[in-house]
């Protein structure tokens, strides 16, 4: 459903004033106080919610804890959630007389346009097969109009986000490109940064390290974002995908007596990858069902002295997303029976989560990437994973084409 003039809504708590507008201007000097909301104003996007909020709160919906964007209604044992961005609202439930309910509502307190059952959402393009149980999301007509927008439709067809022997870095001012180009790169890693955070975890780890160096871009650099450009354009069709119970029970990704879906996440890091300060990169990927659900590729702040220690403090980052993962999906009525496993390909860094004892090598790492400890056996369950069938890999290095499209396939991705 979209709110039509969704911002004119809002009430105002503060005081504020506006000139007489044009063909209104009664030649007083006076000025106008708002009494609502109107666009243009800073406060009008949190006026607007909080006018939603209470109208959702005074029809029976619960606002969730863990993202304030989503609410839920629940009569006996069904469930509507609502879904918020900005005017935008996705509505979701197996009760048709749930939904007619919400909408009516909706309808009563708004001006309210339906838009039917959902295709295509915020870039995303959202298809739904019954039969097999399958939905996808992914951003093809984003992705292939990427290239068009920057002019890059031709230059081939690359296979991997990044070129062979790609490293980022600081460098001298003689290769540091023009303000034109500049502008140009910081455009390009937006862009791309838009599909990574949505539907394209695949090109994660290569946005990040092209976003570090925003300030100062190389030629070299430029070159990358362009390559990236053409390969997200190439690569368009390719998403992430969920499959229905039989599938998830065939892959072990869903229980065997509930059926419900299981969340597992991978965590990995690759030990002193940035030669510049001696950082290393940091990575996380969880998987709802076997498909990817939140991931993250990002250079650690703090210097590892082995790999040991960065796959720690990886390992620290995946297991806190992994917390707020299960509590969300207990409000949604997916709640997980039993510990969430957290795999790791470390098998030191796994030994230092589950044993507590004084060494000379770990004895300096920071109390905080202890936290771990505290869940083990109650939120999460620590598995040491092979190399080969590391799902978080892709998130932590540039990797070789074929290592890479099964990287993908790795981390629930839809690679037809």
């Amino acid at each position: 459903m979209d709110i039509v003039t969704a911002f004119l809504n809002g009430i105002i708590m503060e005081e504020v004033y506006m000139k007489q507008p044009e063909g209104l201007d009664d030649g007083s000097g006076r000025v106008c106080r708002l009494k609502k909301a109107i666009y243009g104003l800073k406060q009008a996007p949190r006026a607007w919610y909080h006018k939603l909020e209470e109208a959702l709160l005074a029809g029976g919906f619960k606002k969730s804890e863990c993202d304030p964007t989503l609410f839920l209604l629940q009569e006996k044992d069904e469930i509507l959630m609502l879904l918020v961005y900005v005017d935008d609202i996705l509505l979701f439930s197996a009760s048709t007389a749930l939904l007619d309910s919400a909408e009516q509502m909706l309808e009563m307190q708004f001006k309210c346009s339906k838009m039917g059952e959902v295709k295509y959402y915020l870039g995303m393009h959202v298809e739904r097969d019954v039969e097999k149980g399958v939905l996808r999301l992914h951003q093809r007509k984003y992705c292939e109009g990427l290239a068009e927008k920057y002019g890059l439709q031709d230059g081939g067809k690359p296979a991997t986000p990044l070129p062979s022997g790609f490293t980022v870095g600081p460098c001298a001012d003689e290769e540091v490109v023009g303000k034109s180009d500049r502008k140009l790169f910081h455009s390009m890693v937006g862009s791309l940064n838009y599909a990574a955070n949505h539907t394209r975890p695949d090109i994660a780890f290569a946005t990040s390290r092209l976003a570090s160096v925003v300030s100062r871009p190389s030629h070299e650099q430029l070159e990358a974002a362009k390559r990236l450009v053409r390969y997200v354009s190439a690569t368009a069709s390719v998403g992430l995908e969920y499959s229905g119970v039989r599938q998830r029970l065939q892959r072990g990704a869903a229980d065997v007596k509930s059926g419900k879906m299981l969340l597992s996440c991978y965590t990995d890091a690759s030990f002193n990858s940035v030669k510049a300060d001696g950082t290393s990169i940091g990575g996380y990927v969880c998987l709802l069902g076997g498909g990817a659900v939140s991931w993250r590729s990002k250079k650690q702040n703090e210097v590892g002295l082995s790999s040991c220690e960065t796959e720690y403090m990886a390992l620290h980052h995946g297991a806190k997303e992994v917390v707020w993962l299960r509590r969300l999906l207990e409000e949604l009525g997916v709640g997980q029976e039993k510990p969430t496993v957290v795999f790791c390909d470390n098998e030191s860094a796994v030994k230092l989560a589950k044993n507590a004892c004084l060494h000379g090598l770990t004895k300096h790492i920071r109390p905080k990437w202890h936290w771990v400890r505290r869940i083990l056996d109650k939120e999460v369950r620590l598995e040491i994973v092979k190399t080969h069938q590391q799902a978080a890999d892709i998130f932590t290095k540039r990797l070789a084409e074929a290592d890479h499209w099964k990287g993908m396939k790795l981390a629930g991705m839809s690679v037809h």
